[in-house]
C-alpha cells in the first residue's frame, strides 16, 4: 500500500509526504474529520513512511511496504508505533493468558463497554513513548477517538505532546475536534480529511471486498464515510421489510423493521439511527424536489419529527419503538429510498 491507494484525501498526503520527504515532523499531528474516511489509515501509512528502511522509497515519501520495519507496522507488531483505540484499550483491561478459551469472549465484552479513553491507557502509551527506539526511524504514538480522553487522561497526555523526545511524533485522531480541550488542540498540527466522494466509496467498498447488498444505494446514503456506507448498507436491508411506497409502509412494514433490530441495546440504537439517517437523508432529498408549498411544508415537518425521534435515541428510549414510531410518522408520505435515481 502507499498513499496513492488512500482515496479522497490527496490534500492529506501530500503534505505528510513533504514530512516524509523533508525529516521535520511536528511533535504532534490532529487528524480531524467524518469517521471513516480514512484517517486511521492514513495514520499507520504515514508511520510506515518515517520508519521505512527503503531508502528511496523514503526519498519520495513514501514507504516501500515490503521491508521488516513497513510490515510489522502493518501487522502492529511494530515496537516503536503504537496504535492505541478502544481495541487496544480493552487488551490492556483484559489481562489473561491469549491461548485462554475464554479470552476472546471476554475481551469482545470489555470491548462493548469502551466509551472513553482513559488515564491508564494514557500512561501505559507515553512510557512507551520515553523508552528507547528499537530502530532509527520514527517512534509513533497514535490516539484514535482523541475526542473521548477523560479531562484526566487529556491532562496527563499534555505535557508528552508538547516537548516529546526527538524523533517522536504524537497523532491524535477524531471525528469531534470542537470536543477535544483547547489546551491538546493548541499544541497539535491540524490536518483536516474531506468526506468521500460516492464514486471513491464505492471504489473503496470494491477494493476492500466489504460485502453490500445495495453497493451504490449504501456509497450515496453513506455520507462521505466508508463506515456510514456499512451502516446505511444495514438500514436498507431492514428497510426493505417497510415496504416504503407512494403512502407510507405497509400496515405491517414498522413492527417487522423493528422487530429485526439486533437484541442487544448498543447495536439496535446503532441500527435504529441508521434507519432514521437514510429516512432523513431520502425524505430531505424529496422535499428539495417537491414544487407546491403545502407539500413541502408537509415534508419539513415530518423532517424536524424525525430528527426528535433521532435525538430520543440518546435517551433511555427503546430504539425499537423509536423506529416502529418513526415509520408510522410516514403514513402518507413519499420515501423513494430505493429509487436509484433519486440518488444521483
Amino acid at each position: 500500500m502507499s498513499f496513492a491507494d488512500i482515496l479522497g484525501q490527496e490534500k492529506a498526503t501530500a503534505y505528510l509526504k513533504t514530512l516524509v520527504q523533508n525529516g521535520r515532523v511536528p511533535g504532534a499531528l490532529l487528524f480531524y474529520g467524518p469517521d471513516g474516511v480514512g484517517k486511521a489509515k492514513t495514520a499507520l501509512e504515514f508511520a510506515q513512511a518515517l520508519n521505512c528502511l527503503d531508502p528511496q522509497a523514503r526519498a519520495q515519501g513514501e514507504a516501500c511496504g515490503q521491508c521488516a520495519a513497513c510490515k510489522a507496522i502493518r501487522q502492529q507488531t511494530h515496537p516503536d508505533v503504537v496504535f492505541a483505540d478502544f481495541l487496544y484499550q480493552a487488551r490492556l483491561t483484559v489481562k489473561k493468558d491469549f491461548s485462554s478459551s475464554s479470552y476472546e469472549e471476554e475481551l469482545e465484552k470489555e470491548l462493548a463497554r469502551q466509551q472513553h479513553i482513559n488515564i491508564d491507557t494514557i500512561r501505559d502509551i507515553t512510557a512507551k513513548s520515553q523508552q528507547k527506539s528499537v530502530g532509527n526511524g520514527w517512534k509513533v504514538m497514535i490516539i484514535d477517538e482523541a475526542q473521548s480522553m477523560q479531562s484526566a487522561a487529556a491532562s496527563a497526555l499534555l505535557k508528552f505532546i508538547e516537548e516529546p523526545p526527538p524523533r517522536t511524533v504524537w497523532i491524535l485522531i477524531t471525528s469531534k475536534r470542537t470536543a477535544m480541550l483547547r489546551t491538546i488542540l493548541s499544541r497539535c498540527q491540524p490536518l483536516a480529511f474531506a468526506p468521500l466522494s460516492r464514486e471513491h466509496l464505492e471504489q473503496i467498498l470494491q477494493d476492500n471486498h466489504l460485502e453490500t447488498r445495495y453497493p451504490s444505494l449504501c456509497a450515496a446514503y453513506g455520507a462521505g464515510s466508508v463506515s456510514g456506507a456499512l451502516k446505511a448498507d444495514e438500514a436498507l436491508a431492514l428497510l426493505q421489510e417497510a415496504e416504503l411506497g407512494p403512502n407510507g409502509c405497509s400496515p405491517q412494514g414498522p413492527g417487522q423493521v423493528a422487530a429485526n433490530l439486533s437484541r442487544t441495546l448498543t447495536a439496535a440504537r446503532q441500527e435504529a439511527q441508521a434507519v432514521l439517517d437514510v429516512l432523513l437523508q431520502s425524505l430531505h432529498q424529496t422535499w428539495a424536489r417537491t414544487p407546491d408549498e403545502p407539500t413541502q411544508r408537509r415534508y419539513a415537518a415530518t423532517l424536524q419529527q424525525l430528527e426528535k425521534y433521532k435525538h430520543s435515541l440518546t435517551r433511555n428510549v427503546s430504539p425499537a419503538l423509536v423506529v416502529e414510531t418513526a415509520l408510522w410518522s410516514l403514513d402518507g408520505i413519499s420515501v423513494p429510498i430505493f429509487d436509484r435515481e433519486n440518488n444521483q
